[in-house]
């Protein structure tokens, strides 16, 4: 299958450092986003723009969980946004970013459908 609303091809692909979106709490002070370009936000400082990536990478983070909480494979994304099954990257095939909750469903059914997954 090879949606166009899911899949990007090289040229058009995300372009994002491969820890993008990442979510890490420091004692003392407090929470950091890392962004686009693998720069770290912290909430104290740029609320405004760790809020837009927290909403911008919120739904990935969905698609990430409850790929791993069915499946016995361990699934990520990576640099450009590429889909990483047991720490090996898929090649050549770079995701888009869903922006709801049913579009989590849509790339979930894609990705169990694309890739022999097992099930929990």
């Amino acid at each position: 299958m090879n949606n166009p609303k899911i899949h990007l091809s090289f040229e058009n692909r995300l372009k994002l450092h491969k820890d993008a979106g990442s979510l890490i709490h420091v004692f003392g002070e407090g929470y950091f986003i890392v962004d686009e370009y693998g720069i770290e936000v912290n909430t104290f400082v740029d609320e405004k723009n760790f809020n837009r990536l927290k909403e911008k990478f919120q739904y990935r983070f969905l698609l990430i969980k409850k790929l791993n909480e069915g499946h016995n494979e361990k699934f990520n994304f990576g640099e450009d946004n590429s889909l990483i099954i047991n720490g090996k990257t898929v090649e050549h095939r770079y995701w888009n970013l869903p922006i709801e909750e049913k579009e989590v469903n849509l790339y979930f059914k894609d990705i169990l459908d694309e890739f022999t997954i097992d099930s929990k």
